[in-house]
């Protein structure tokens, strides 16, 4: 494990290190770069360590067929340990590691600690100035700036230099060589930290340099200043402090006349959201855990009839279930821990186990089971494709039936209708009821585009024409007579045969409305083209369209079933 994350960590540095040098160094986004370089180091050990989980709920446990052969026992191989410990050997020599550079780290601490109290010092703003008397280039550690005392005393050190050791300390410089200290003491081994290091030691000569040019206003100068007063001293190291590199001075120089546009920075920097995503996706750990589908609690409920669910002992409504699952299961136990299982003994529609499925997981319950005779579901719903996961509805049915989709009724009628209905209604209106000539023709079409009409194109429009009924026609021997056309107005339904003794006219049956109206009251369970409808909604189909076939089942027990539809209804007896 420890390989994998010193060889991811490693292509991290190297893939931010390669973006350093080929677009950012030498640019003038001196802020940026500080950060990015910090930013880069934090992200290359952090990376490897992300583990994304994804579990993977498996049906059961895990079971493993084992075959008690002593013949494959004999035949597995007995590992061999080493007498040399080669792990133990690489441990102790990066521990040893450790230890040497930790104790230089701390030796340059010392050193520092050392100067400052061993020499004059005074304050100076916001700095402490260290006067030595080593010959030492200035440099400069958190507040502290270390300079040359006899240098100091003759005013022989230029002011741009020391212009540049404070912006080092106000700009708290040290803090970074701090950190970059620290992390190489652990990966002392690994080159790209020093590579790192030296980055981000020159970026912090960028830095001061830039803010001596932004109050100097003459690069020129300025360089000529930092050349002369370096080619006159020999100066040996200063640790960990931040100071003045000769070898550097080319490059220095190079970025100081560097402009970056701000074009070019934004640019530069959105790239860096690709390369984190890539670096995301490539380096870090993905890891699926299965997870069986084993639970504490199992809920089972019965759907009954009219949206209602039989739990426990309560028959309740369904937007009262997840209450009932709060107050009764979910205050001892997680939802997690938690499955319904749903069981239906008559036909249940897909919309409907949506409609429960909805309902259950707004209390954070996943695990939903639906055990059905039989599942009804539209031909476009049995074309989708339905995972079996945490996040779905196992169904569980005897029987699947699809039915096609639903036919999408119109909802008024077209202008054209409209105008050809007022004509043949205004036709038939101006004429003499008592002498009216009509055409059978016409009067289907203009109880076809009734038909269609809102409520509202139907109070716009001419009144539907208060046609006579037919006389009866005279019966043939031994024959009944043929049932009378329907008056669309009046609703009356298809009269029985008159016999040759012309026996009283029967009741008139009630509108379809009323007798919607008088189901709803018994309690009846409203169906349209397959799909359980309310009363409220029965009733508006009824009297949006009068071409509505309604059929009654059991209209005389408790439980009555009213099917209604567009296209024929089938009796079955």
């Amino acid at each position: 494990m420890m390989l994998i994350f010193l060889l991811k960590s490693t292509a991290c540095l190297t893939i931010f290190l390669a973006f350093y040098k080929l677009l950012l160094e030498r640019e003038s986004v001196h802020h940026f770069k500080r950060y990015f370089l910090l930013g880069a180091m934090v992200a290359s050990f952090v990376i490897p360590n992300l583990v994304f989980v994804e579990y993977i709920d498996t049906v059961g446990p895990t079971m493993s067929s084992f075959s008690p052969n002593m013949d494959g026992l004999i035949e597995q191989p007995v590992p061999q340990h080493s007498v040399f410990d080669w792990q133990l050997l690489f441990w102790m020599i990066y521990v040893l590691g450790v230890v040497g550079f930790g104790l230089r780290f701390l030796a340059n601490l010392s050193r520092i600690r050392l100067r400052i109290k061993k020499h004059p010092k005074f304050k100076d703003n916001f700095v402490t100035k260290v006067l030595l008397s080593q010959s030492l280039p200035p440099h400069t550690f958190l507040n502290y700036i270390f300079l040359n005392r006899k240098q100091y005393e003759e005013n022989s050190i230029p002011q741009q230099v020391l212009l540049h050791e404070e912006t080092h300390a106000k700009q708290r410089h040290s803090l970074d060589i701090i950190f970059i200290e620290l992390v190489q003491v652990v990966m002392w081994f690994n080159p790209l930290i020093y590579f790192f290091k030296s980055s981000i030691k020159l970026n912090h000569e960028f830095l001061a340099d830039n803010a001596v040019i932004k109050k100097e206003q003459d690069h020129s100068q300025y360089q000529n200043t930092i050349l002369s007063y370096l080619s006159n001293e020999t100066y040996q190291s200063v640790g960990i402090a931040n100071a003045i590199n000769y070898s550097s001075i080319k490059k220095r120089f190079t970025v100081m006349k560097t402009n970056t546009s701000k074009k070019s920075f934004v640019l530069r920097s959105f790239l860096l959201l690709p390369l984190t995503a890539l670096l995301l996706f490539g380096f870090s750990e993905h890891r699926q855990i299965e997870r069986e589908s084993s639970f504490d609690q199992i809920v089972e409920m019965d759907l009954l009839e009219n949206g209602k669910v039989a739990l426990g002992n309560k028959t309740v409504h369904l937007n009262e279930v997840p209450k009932m699952l709060r107050q009764n299961y979910l205050q001892n136990y997680d939802a997690r821990e938690i499955k319904v299982k749903i069981n239906s003994l008559r036909p249940v529609h897909y919309n409907t186990i949506t409609q429960v499925s909805h309902a259950i997981r707004t209390t954070g319950i996943d695990a939903i089971e639906i055990v059905a005779e039989e599942v009804v579901m539209d031909e476009a719903q049995f074309e989708e494709n339905i995972p079996i996961t945490s996040k779905t509805t196992l169904l569980n049915a005897n029987q699947m039936t699809v039915v096609g989709n639903e036919v999408q009724l119109q909802q008024s009628a077209t202008r054209e209708e409209m105008k050809e209905y007022n004509t043949l209604a205004k036709k038939y209106n101006d004429m003499d009821r008592d002498h009216m000539v009509i055409q059978k023709k016409e009067v289907m079409r203009l109880k076809e585009i009734y038909g269609k009409m809102s409520k509202k194109q139907r109070a716009d429009a001419e009144p539907f024409p208060d046609f006579p009924s037919p006389p009866p026609a005279p019966p043939a021997p031994g024959a009944t007579k043929p049932p009378m056309p329907p008056s669309a107005v009046k609703n009356i339904k298809e009269a029985k045969p008159v016999g040759p003794s012309n026996p009283p006219a029967p009741p008139v049956p009630p509108k379809p409305v009323e007798h919607i109206k008088k189901m709803a009251a018994k309690g009846a369970t409203f169906m349209f083209n397959g799909k359980e409808i309310t009363a409220k909604k029965a009733i508006e189909i009824v009297e949006n369209n009068n071409k509505i076939n309604i059929d009654s089942r059991g209209s005389k027990g408790e439980n009555p079933i009213v099917r209604l539809s567009v296209d024929p209804i089938e009796i079955n007896n």
